[in-house]
C-alpha cells in the first residue's frame, strides 16, 4: 500500500511539473532572441522549418559594423541587410547551409551612425543560427 501510494505521488508530481522547456515559454523553436546596445546587435535561436522577414532596428554610433554569421546543423538560406542612418545599404549577404557547420565574418561598408535597420530573412531554416553585428 505505502508504495502504490508513494508511486502515485511520484506520477502525480512528474504530471505537474513544468517540463524541460520551461526556460523558453512553452517552446524553445522559431523563437530568436534579439538584443542590443549602442556597439552590438544579436539575433540567435533554434529554428525548424523557419520562414520569416524580420526588421530590427538598432541604434549605434558605429560608421562600419563587422558582421558575424554562424550556423549549426544548418540547413536553409538566410540573407542579412543593414541599412545605415540615411537609409542607405551598407551591407547584403546570404547564408545558405547544407545541414553541417557555417562560420562566416564580413565587414560593412561605411555608413552614417544612429538608427540603423537589420533586415533578416529566413527560408526553411532548420538547426542554431547566431549574427552578431558588432
Amino acid at each position: 500500500m505505502r508504495v502504490s501510494f508513494l508511486i502515485l505521488l511520484g506520477g502525480l508530481l512528474l504530471l505537474a511539473s513544468p517540463g524541460c522547456h520551461n526556460h523558453c515559454g512553452g517552446g524553445c523553436f522559431n523563437e530568436p532572441y534579439v538584443a542590443s546596445s549602442e556597439f552590438d546587435f544579436f539575433f540567435e535561436g533554434d529554428f525548424f522549418n523557419y520562414t520569416s522577414s524580420e526588421n530590427h532596428f538598432w541604434s549605434t554610433s558605429l560608421f562600419d559594423t563587422f558582421v558575424s554569421f554562424e550556423g549549426i546543423d544548418f540547413d536553409g538560406v538566410v540573407r542579412i541587410r543593414v541599412y545605415d542612418m540615411l537609409n542607405f545599404k551598407i551591407f547584403d549577404e546570404t547564408y545558405i547551409g547544407n545541414g553541417g557547420f557555417l562560420r562566416a565574418k564580413s565587414i560593412s561598408d561605411f555608413g552614417i551612425p544612429g538608427l540603423w535597420e537589420v533586415q533578416i530573412d529566413s527560408v526553411q531554416v532548420d538547426g542554431f543560427v547566431s549574427v552578431i553585428l558588432d
